[in-house]
């Protein structure tokens, strides 16, 4: 119908085009922001699952820190262990070599007590430094209370070495300090065992799992959320031609009311 007072044909043409562009002016949104939901009113669902996700992610994330952290104490605990195997070990050959008194005078038994001394100073101190590192590390059941006990027996069987201890070097006690020393080394040795257990089986299993969960999770918020450029490259190409398909029949619905003013114009 073609009508002077209403022209349906360009109205019905404005209504397409203004559709149109707006579904053109959400596709050009969602290619340069990389974002399928921009906004709530784009996908109300999506964007609540997507927020649920988000939430899962960052907690996960954070876990993961804290994991890294402990590893990272534990190494300073290692550390410090690592160091106190070494001086006992020193020390171990101190006992050894003051065991063969035979070859051995009384000047060099005690230059040997002497550097005992200082070991042992040492491992009062890398014992201190150990145990306190332990505060980083969360390990499962008693493991720290265990841990720190043998550390600190180990460093009391090497206080025995010291001057005036009961296994003093120049007091003859070689034997029982042999076998201080001796279990002062299984000692470290095996707190170190459980730090590095505790590392392998317990830390690193963990962050692996939250890192393979942030991964999945990731992957999955981004189906919700992130363009499919295919898709929405498509829409555009297509809401592109409607849009300038409604321009051209809204141009031709307007000539059509100017044909019937024409018409009009002689009366």
């Amino acid at each position: 119908m073609i009508s002077a007072i209403t022209n349906t044909s360009a109205l019905a043409a404005k209504t397409a085009l203004n559709r149109n562009q707006s579904s053109l002016a959400a596709n050009l949104q969602r290619l340069s922001t990389g974002k399928r939901i921009n906004s709530g009113k784009d996908d109300p669902a999506g964007l609540i699952s997507s927020e649920q996700l988000s939430l899962e992610i960052r907690s996960l994330e954070a876990q993961s820190r804290a994991l890294r952290r402990a590893d990272a104490n534990a190494n300073v605990t290692e550390g410090h262990t690592r160091q106190l195997s070494s001086l006992m070990a020193d020390l171990n050959g101190l006992v050894v070599s003051s065991a063969n008194q035979a070859g051995m005078s009384d000047a060099e038994i005690e230059a040997n007590q002497m550097q005992a001394d200082s070991i042992v100073n040492s491992i009062r101190r890398f014992t201190s430094d150990a145990v306190t590192s332990l505060g980083g590390i969360s390990m499962s059941g008693d493991g720290n209370v265990e841990v720190e006990a043998m550390l600190n027996s180990a460093a009391s069987a090497a206080a025995s070495l010291a001057t005036g201890g009961a296994n003093d070097l120049r007091s003859g006690n070689l034997e029982a300090a042999q076998t201080a020393i001796s279990g002062a080394i299984t000692n470290v040795a095996t707190a170190r065992g459980r730090i590095g257990t505790f590392q392998k089986d317990d830390l690193q299993p963990r962050y692996n799992s939250n890192q393979v969960a942030i991964t999945n999770l990731t992957e999955a918020r981004s189906m919700i959320v992130d363009t499919d450029f295919a898709v929405e490259t498509g829409n555009l190409t297509r809401n592109t031609i409607l849009v300038h398909s409604n321009m051209k029949t809204l141009q031709i619905a307007q000539q059509q009311a100017g044909t019937v003013l024409n018409l009009l114009s002689p009366l």
